[in-house]
């Protein structure tokens, strides 16, 4: 869509050159034809504002004579931007634009244009977008809010020493850090380095680079250490490099094998209103910078391994994605090519927002935990953050060059994940972008604010290595065949806890020999429902796995199940024995019993004959609360109500029948009435937790139906690991 130009005033315009008349004139005509970035009018504002304005202009190098690609070859990529430079030269001669940066792989340009040279480039036929260049400063130490952990708890609390003692520390791998400067001579980072490079670059009269060769940019070993003695400048990416991959033999950072591609991206900036709100002189990067940092990576990337890039670097505050960025497309490239962009969700402390660049939807966002699953309260948190990890309090180099220094912030859960790409990628070299995150979020521990509605995984590496390698399988045991139905009859339940609607499958293997006898798919079952399938049904409509072999085998007592889902969400294995009419929870899981205890599934109607459920409320918390009761058809998972309760005191308990709950709302009472059998309920606001109990009406046995196993959403087949 075209990108509506703000009105400019009668004075103004009584001003303008003929030729500038007939160049918007032009631009308004093809407008339609022409496709300009959501960025333009933010440009023209810019430029009508201050009489010009630095830009990234986007070339259309898929024209050109050598059609520009994000697949190709870092050498076609070089031939392709030349010639779209050659390509486009005349537009810009036209313009009078001169660019002031040019790039080696990737199509864009860095020009200062006042409002008529924009118009021109936005006209033509050879500029696919026009970007402002936005600054982007140093995300500072959060202010502590949670108790204080250290590197090394921090790193246990992400499940990594398993991947370590089977050799998976990323050995082999680098990880390209954009950060200020590095110092090299700690402990922790000595011989870390490869591949150096400085970006940091002058602008105007108060912007001065960094490089300590003083000119911009510079490539080779200590390019991007410029760390003057008794100085702070190196403090940030040198503690951010530590928790990625540091290694002094005692302390270590994530990906502890892999080696550091430093990339200083920071100029000092004296201008106090540049600065603000921090104290002049200061820290500053910007997009355009930023591209250069991204095109050096790219152009280097095979050579140098890189697994992942960490960026924890503080831009704009954004509501939901910002992929009218110009880094988005850069982002896209890398990720193709297997290598994540992992970016600091911010310190604001807000629900529902993050920055730039963490708001890329490409790039992999992520916010802050402690060493447990308790956000920090200074970390942005938002529904399209990737993951969380640790960040608070983390121990990591100092820029001194020894010791330790603790820092708090995104910018240090972001190494974290960044490390944990580096060990991924040294156990899965061939494993594509898209299983290693979908890995590592499907085996992540579920993180959440209180209120938010929204769950972001927080990492657990070995539990994803285990995951590809094909261990860690979910399997119900010992589900009774209908052949020995004297024995009891199995139903198997499954809850779907997530936002849509899935699938589970299951895959029936003898018990003896665990041979696959057949598959089974159920039919798509709704978010918040939890339907009840007896054997009969999975057996009978299940599809051999040899055509020559049916399933049925009247010798057969039990099968074990694999079950693999769609959905995350619980699931559980109940059995029924005729003879004396005994319901038992037969469920068992490899890792524990699920951690939600604010879901109770298939709560037996009062109107259910001898299964007659208890639904008992705990108040965990420190004061007297009441509790809020969602109900869900177990068939449909359409929600029937909600109920809240009295006052249950501070460590009390109450105990409900159905009768009871029924009689407290209407929509429930009238759902049973029309023949609901059972119901799910989860438990809302309260501090504390729902048990779910049956009293077997025949013989009086009592049974706690609550135990149930996490159900995960499971997208990705084992892939073959790289043994050591």
């Amino acid at each position: 869509m075209t990108a509506a130009i703000p009105p400019i005033s009668r004075s103004f315009s009584s001003l303008l050159s003929r030729r500038l008349l007939w160049v918007m004139g032009a631009f308004l005509a093809v407008a339609a034809a022409v496709p300009v970035h959501a960025d333009s009018s933010d440009v023209l504002k810019r430029v009508q504002r201050d009489g010009q304005a630095r830009v990234i202009v986007r070339m259309k190098a898929e024209a050109a004579g050598v059609p520009w690609s994000a697949i190709q070859s870092t050498v076609r990529q070089r031939a392709a931007v030349a010639a779209a430079l050659e390509n486009t030269e005349a537009s810009f001669r036209n313009a009078r634009v001169r660019p002031t940066k040019t790039f080696r792989t990737l199509p864009f340009m860095g020009a200062t244009v006042n409002q008529e040279q924009l118009l021109e480039l936005m006209a033509s036929p050879d500029v696919e977008s026009v970007s402002l260049v936005r600054r982007e400063r140093r995300m500072e130490n959060a202010t502590r809010s949670l108790e204080s952990i250290q590197v090394s708890t921090g790193i246990a609390s992400i499940d990594v020493a398993s991947a370590w003692s089977r050799g998976f520390d990323g050995s082999g791998y680098a990880i390209a850090v954009i950060d200020d400067g590095f110092n090299f001579n700690h402990p922790m980072l000595k011989g870390k380095n490869t591949g150096d490079a400085c970006f940091s670059s002058d602008f105007g009269t108060t912007t001065k680079n960094n490089c300590p060769s003083g000119t911009t940019p510079q490539i080779g070993p200590g390019a991007a250490s410029n760390c003057p003695a008794g100085g702070t400048r190196c403090g940030h990416g040198t503690h951010v490099a530590s928790v990625a991959a540091g290694n002094d033999g005692v302390n270590f950072g994530v990906a502890r094998g892999a080696k550091i591609v430093p990339i200083d991206v920071f100029s000092t900036e004296t201008d106090a209103t540049a600065c603000f709100p921090d104290a002049a002189p200061c820290e500053l990067t910007d997009t355009l910078v930023v591209l250069d940092a991204l095109d050096y990576i790219n152009e280097h990337a095979a050579e140098l391994k890189i697994a992942a890039v960490n960026y924890s670097v503080g831009g704009t505050t954004r509501d939901g994605y910002c992929d009218e960025d110009p880094r988005k497309s850069v982002i896209d490239m890398l990720r193709q090519k297997g290598i994540a962009v992992v970016a600091a969700a911010g310190n604001n402390g807000l629900t529902g927002k993050t920055i730039t660049p963490a708001c890329i939807s490409s790039a992999v966002a992520v916010g802050a935990t402690n060493d447990d699953t308790t956000i920090a309260s200074f970390s942005n948190f938002a529904s399209i953050l990737d993951f969380m990890a640790p960040g608070v309090s983390v121990a990591g180099a100092s820029n001194t060059g020894t010791g330790l220094v603790v820092k708090s912030g995104t910018s240090m859960s972001t190494p974290h994940v960044a490390g944990a790409w580096a060990v991924m990628r040294s156990a899965f070299p061939s494993a594509t972008f898209e299983q290693i995150e979908n890995i590592l979020k499907e085996t992540g521990l579920a993180v959440t604010r209180i209120n938010s509605g929204i769950t972001v995984p927080k990492i657990q590496i070995s539990k994803a290595i285990d995951r590809l390698q094909g261990k860690d399988r979910q399997f119900l045991s010992n589900i009774i065949s209908p052949n020995a139905q004297y024995l009891g009859r199995s139903y198997l339940r499954f809850f779907n806890n997530s936002a849509a609607k899935g699938t589970v499958t299951i895959t029936l293997r003898d018990v003896g020999t665990g041979e696959a006898v057949g598959t089974w798919t159920s039919t798509a079952i709704s978010a918040n429902a939890a339907p009840q399938i007896d054997l009969q049904t999975i057996e009978k409509n299940a599809t051999p796995v040899n055509a020559t072999r049916p399933i049925t085998d009247t010798t057969r007592t039990y099968y074990n199940f694999e079950i693999s889902s769609s959905f995350a969400g619980y699931m559980q294995h109940v059995l029924w024995s005729p003879e004396p009419g005994v319901l038992g929870n037969l469920t068992s899981c490899a890792t524990g019993f699920s951690s939600d205890a604010s879901t109770a599934g298939n709560v037996y109607a009062s109107a259910s004959g001898g299964y007659l459920s208890r639904v008992r409320i705990v108040n965990a918390g420190g004061t007297p609360d009441s509790a809020v009761l969602i109900y869900y058809n177990t068939e449909t998972g359409a929600e029937i109500g909600r109920w809240t309760s009295g006052a249950i005191a501070a460590g009390a308990a109450v105990e409900m029948t159905p009768a009871y709950l029924e009689s407290q709302l209407p929509a429930l009472k009238a759902a049973v009435d029309t023949g609901l059998a059972q119901y799910s309920i989860k438990l809302s606001k309260l501090a504390g937790y729902v048990q779910h109990v049956v009293l077997n009406g025949s013989i009086g046995v009592l049974m706690d139906m609550s135990p149930k196993c996490d159900l995960r959403a499971t997208s990705t087949a084992a892939i073959t690991t790289s043994v050591p």
